[in-house]
């Protein structure tokens, strides 16, 4: 089993309510219009196994 690690810079968006991951060159297309917003914030971990997928 391998073990898990963390990706960072996840982020929710006031909008849509969604997290969405802010490390793309864009905030990509919110379902409630426009690209997502991320103001105020906080900066989410997010579990991630990238072995599992190999």
């Amino acid at each position: 089993m391998a073990d898990t690690t963390k990706q960072d810079n996840w982020r929710h968006c006031n909008k849509c309510f969604g997290l969405w991951w802010n490390g793309a060159p864009t905030n990509g297309v919110c379902p409630a219009g426009g690209a997502h917003h991320a103001g105020g914030s906080w900066n989410f971990y997010v579990p991630a196994n990238p072995a599992e997928h190999l």
